[in-house]
């Protein structure tokens, strides 16, 4: 059942190209990806499950443009799939956020595309008839935060050895260290998911989130530790291997992964249209009153984003940036 929301928001956004060509094999369907694809996806149509891997760090409009492709030809195309995890091939980075690129010195015609594509993302995922899972083995700043809030369901690794480094992600809306405001829409999906008080203080400090930190003020659904791993005979281990992408197979083995794929399978069991007609009851306003507001907040965040102090901030935090990688 396609609710009313859902066929005006596939009416009314714009069809973007398809990114990659998908082909059968049983009931498995894997991506013919070139190697720099930036967006993978494979389906399970056996237990409902679908896998999209990012592979860019950062969002950029066409970044965007790739996961909402992605997410509307998934769910166009197998009816079977009620389900998709959403991870990243860099075991380090969810989401860095939106590409910084972007915004310095912007370019004036495509500056309203990229926050259109990323305002895109944002109805794909959080109003899809698909469940959706995020897999966070790696950082989720800003952006990256908001795309795992977008998703139903948040498992997060708890942090370890990681190539003989100690990895402890970290999640949260940060944009006050960069000197900028996190739009007004993904500041309330805060505060729609951690409550009022916690996501005032978090938005105001731009705090990052370690996993425990994250869980306790329910950023996070779950977190998983390296011990939670589950055996690589059992079945989920079995069906999760043959999913995922070529490059990302030995990801099998990652017990975040592993936890993702197995509450995805989980919730694509759950009756469809129960399903999203719950989901609805708590996000239809919200979606609606967005999609009417969506060209004033274009023009707001255009306007905020080309002001001469915040072009200053930006510039900062990217010089900082590149100080702190040449000091490494």
């Amino acid at each position: 059942m396609t609710s009313p929301l859902l066929a005006q928001r596939l009416c009314t956004a714009s069809i973007h190209h398809l990114h990659r060509r998908l082909v059968v094999s049983s009931s498995l369907f894997s991506s013919l990806s070139a190697e720099d694809e930036m967006v993978e996806s494979s389906i399970d149509e056996g237990n409902g499950v679908a896998m999209l891997v990012m592979n860019r760090p950062s969002l950029s409009l066409e970044m965007n443009e790739a996961i909402s492709s992605s997410i509307k030809s998934i769910d166009a195309t197998y009816p079977k799939v009620q389900s998709v995890v959403l991870a990243s091939s860099n075991p380090t980075i969810f989401s860095a956020g939106l590409d910084v690129a972007e915004l310095i010195r912007p370019d004036p015609t495509r500056l309203p595309l990229f926050w259109n594509s990323l305002q895109q993302v944002y109805l794909d995922l959080y109003g899809s008839r698909l469940a959706t899972v995020a897999c966070i083995q790696g950082h989720a700043p800003a952006a990256g935060c908001f795309l795992a809030m977008a998703c139903d369901y948040r498992a997060m690794y708890a942090g370890g050895d990681l190539g003989g480094k100690k990895h402890v992600p970290t999640i949260g809306l940060n944009e006050t260290q960069l000197g900028i405001a996190a739009p007004p829409w993904m500041g309330q999906l805060l505060v729609r998911t951690i409550g009022f008080r916690k996501a005032e203080l978090a938005l105001a400090m731009g705090t990052l989130f370690p996993p425990n930190s994250a869980l306790d003020i329910g950023l996070v659904d779950e977190i998983i530790s390296d011990s939670d791993s589950v055996e690589h005979s059992s079945s989920d281990a079995i069906a999760l291997k043959a999913l995922l992408p070529d490059k990302v197979k030995h990801h099998s083995f990652n017990p975040v992964m592993q936890h993702a794929y197995k509450q995805a399978a989980l919730m694509a069991r759950i009756s469809p249209d129960a399903r999203v007609a719950s989901k609805l009851v708590t996000r239809s306003d919200l979606l609606q009153d967005f999609i009417a507001k969506r060209q004033d907040d274009t023009d707001h965040f255009c306007g905020f984003v080309t002001q001469d102090e915040v072009q200053r901030n930006l510039m900062e935090y990217v010089q900082k940036m590149k100080e702190k990688r040449n000091k490494k």
